[in-house]
């Protein structure tokens, strides 16, 4: 039924467009001039090229086949001679150095169609742009026709960023290989150039390892609690297969064989690679783990190195992923062949371990001709050798890459994160995303390689991966083409809505731009009250809302104007097209309270990933949800929440609350107590409340609790400071022990 709406949705919103053939190309070019008049491709047409280009003539073959493939007849000529009527010429003359080893060039002129460029991967992507050219049916499979026609155009164009990638993790869910090379074809069809293949996880493990039979016999499967077995792998003749298919398409695949953590599956089909030894199973949870490969036992390097012996030989890719990220050090920390590797190795901490461990891969890499990258962790304890990061917790991540003489691959989980929800990032977010730290050192710019879209699938079977990477997938893929100064977000948002017609054609079941129902509040000059304000996602849905618990229906109030709270007020609404609800109920909550807007003084720095809005969040008036990157929390790890509030003059006060957020899994866990001062100086602070974790609520997994003290008798201040102890380290009993824990607050409120 979602999917028979959206396309409602979607063909409501394209009935006012000039279905003509538009151009609109994405990603958009450096340099386009459009002219008036068309050049018309039949049958009669000839593709000229040099015989002796071997570049050249390969992709002008390529574009033969493509056309008659659609039923238009070109014949190929492999020479280039004085007729050039009615011609599409491929050819490196005149072309530029400057254009590179992707850029080239398109005349479309009433004479003859030329293409230029310096390699081959500069022609592929000028075949690209002519398909974007053409009409959009002409990507349907059974599109036939005796003639095509594409407008007269002077193109020149080369990209921004040479690396242009999509991370599909195949190991949370298993995608078949057909699917792969689907989406192989779909980023060369936007000009992407890396596809980044997950292929080790804790969850399963997917590529086949002749040497460690069990890697695939035990760890690509999971046993699910109702019993059902959950997998998949790939053959080393499926990868040898994807790969090539992807190398004529000018896709490099970069696979990642995570260690040293993220390796469960390995370890429950190879017991003696762990610190412990114990029996494990393959996990069926999400998350973090603390069994990781052992750093002080020389069969994990044994292993690893013949495991990447196998996969050097079914990649020609200059780089292979190692991850590197999440790997706690609980394990290590307790056992004794990583304590002495620690001493044998004269290294300070478990951190330097970690170094060790990655550099030691390293540099059997290298003897192999290959680089490593890692996820941005791998800087932790130093760089260790020659490797290139990949920086996915932030901006500041790529900078310290840069520091650190590191090339680096920009893919912040606040752009660039496609498991993430539309209502967190949408194509707008996307699209602003700039792989080039701020104030970056001029001189180690061209360490910033490019940039990477991620979809992780722990939340996303294969049938559902378009929705999430599309249209988003255009906005990354002009974001690491089009320079920076050619790009506008309107300009850009016209052509999308184009290119839908392109992308029905290719049969991307995509998803929304924006979330259906946007939630914007904002504070009363009193301090008294807010308005809400329900943008809708698309111009021709209805917003209609319910403030009563109920929810929306087609009879519910229609949104027309801001709506006023001056109480704590939970509001619900959907969007609806033709008296069809579109998508989900929305739900937030308001806190109207003394507190709202008002000063206050952080003792903590929140994290950059989650400032919930602002320094002002926790006294914004809004509350959390379930989901902890609704840009609605406040967090910080490891340390305790400290935050003061000035009430402006000394009030009586009557009660006192704080909300937090539980995810277990996620490392996010309620502080042990939270305990709560007033002051009239902000000074001299006296303890009004202590609250208390009731232990009965401690280990559920998910959950939002306030610390609250409804009643405060006598008690009068100016000042308000809540203070949430961090509980500690993860429990033994966590899949990640030792590790700093999380803490998420989303409102103080004083009464």
């Amino acid at each position: 039924m979602r999917n028979v709406l959206l396309a409602i949705v979607v063909l409501t919103a394209f009935l006012s467009c000039n279905k003509t053939n538009e151009v609109n190309l994405i990603p958009k070019p450096v340099s386009f001039k459009l002219r008036d008049g068309s050049f018309t491709i039949s049958g009669k047409t000839k593709v000229k090229v040099d015989s002796t280009d071997s570049l050249a003539f390969e992709n002008a073959a390529y574009l033969v086949e493509l056309f008659n493939s659609k039923g238009v007849s070109c014949a190929l000529e492999s020479a280039i001679n004085d007729d050039l009527l009615n011609c599409i010429i491929f050819t490196r003359t005149s072309c530029p150095d400057s254009l590179g080893a992707e850029g080239y060039m398109i005349d479309v002129n009433p004479k003859a169609i030329t293409i230029r460029a310096n390699q081959s991967a500069g022609f592929f992507y000028a075949i690209q742009t002519l398909r974007q050219l053409m009409p959009a049916n002409f990507e349907k499979n059974d599109f036939r026709a005796k003639s095509l026609t594409i407008p007269y155009v002077v193109i020149v164009d080369k990209p921004r960023f040479s690396w242009r990638g999509l991370n599909l993790d195949c190991c949370r869910h298993f995608m078949n290989k057909d699917f792969v090379k689907r989406y192989i074809d779909l980023l060369a069809y936007h000009k992407m150039n890396v596809l980044h293949w997950h292929l080790t996880e804790d969850q399963g493990w997917r590529i086949e390892i002749k040497k460690y039979p069990k890697v695939t016999e035990v760890g690509a499967w999971r046993t699910n609690t109702d019993g059902t077995v959950y997998g998949g792998f790939y053959t080393q003749d499926d990868i040898r297969e994807v790969v090539a298919y992807a190398a004529k398409r000018h896709v490099m695949v970069v696979p990642e064989i995570e260690m040293p953590g993220h390796s469960v599956a390995a370890l429950a089909a190879y017991p003696h690679l762990s610190c412990t030894g114990e029996p494990l199973k393959v996990e069926t949870n999400w998350g973090v783990f603390k069994d990781i490969y052992c750093a002080g036992n020389d069969s994990t390097f044994i292993f690893l190195q013949d495991v990447l012996s196998e996969v050097i030989e079914l990649f020609p890719s200059p780089y292979i992923h190692i991850g590197g990220d999440e790997a706690p050090k609980y394990r290590w920390e307790n056992c004794p062949k990583c304590r002495a590797r620690l001493k044998t190795e004269k290294l300070s901490n478990y951190e330097e371990l970690q170094r060790y461990f990655i550099t030691r891969i390293s540099k059997f890499l290298e003897t192999k001709g290959k680089t490593i990258i890692g996820w941005d962790e791998i800087l932790e304890g130093g760089r260790p050798h020659n490797a290139m990061v990949q920086a996915w917790r932030g901006i500041d991540r790529a900078s310290e890459a840069l520091k650190a003489n590191a090339p680096v691959v920009v893919s912040p989980t606040s752009h660039c994160y496609f498991d993430y929800p539309v209502e967190v990032t949408n194509l707008q977010k996307v699209y602003s995303f700039d792989p080039v730290p701020d104030k970056a050192d001029s001189a180690k710019v061209p360490l910033v390689l490019g940039g990477e879209c991620n979809m992780w699938t722990e939340y996303a079977p294969q049938e559902t991966v378009d929705s999430k990477v599309f249209p988003r997938l255009l906005a990354i893929s002009e974001v690491l083409w089009t320079y920076s100064n050619q790009r506008e977000y309107p300009e850009f948002l016209k052509r999308v809505r184009y290119h839908y017609n392109r992308l029905d054609a290719l049969g991307v079941s995509y998803g929304f731009e924006q979330s259906a129902v946007e939630f914007k509040s904002r504070i009363g000059d009193d301090r008294k009250s807010m308005a809400v304000e329900l943008v809708k996602g698309q111009d021709n849905l209805e917003v209609r809302y319910t403030t009563n618990g109920d929810e929306p229906t087609k009879k519910s109030t229609p949104y027309r104007k801001p709506i006023l709270l001056t109480s704590p007020t939970t509001l619900k609404a959907a969007a609806f097209n033709n008296g069809y609800r579109v998508g989900d109920v929305f739900e937030r909550a308001f806190m109207v309270s003394k507190s709202l807007g008002k000063p206050i003084e952080l003792g903590f720095k929140p994290s950059e990933k989650y400032m919930g809005g602002g320094l002002q969040a926790l006294v914004d008036g809004r509350l959390g949800t379930p989901k902890y990157n609704d840009g609605i929390w406040q967090a910080v790890q490891g340390e305790d929440i400290v935050v003061t509030v000035d009430l402006g003059s000394e009030q009586p006060i009557n009660s006192v609350a704080i909300g937090f957020l539980q995810n277990i899994p996620s490392w996010i866990f309620l502080p042990g107590c939270v305990d709560v001062f007033v002051s009239a100086d902000n000074s001299t602070f006296e303890r009004i409340a202590q609250l208390d974790c009731p232990d009965s609520i401690k280990q559920q997994p998910m959950l939002i609790y306030r610390f609250n003290a409804s009643k405060v008798k006598e008690i009068k201040g100016r000042f308000v400071r809540f203070v949430a102890h961090n509980p500690g380290p993860c429990p033994d009993w966590h899949p990640a022990s030792g590790s700093p824990t999380w803490l998420f607050a989303d409102e103080v409120v004083v009464e």
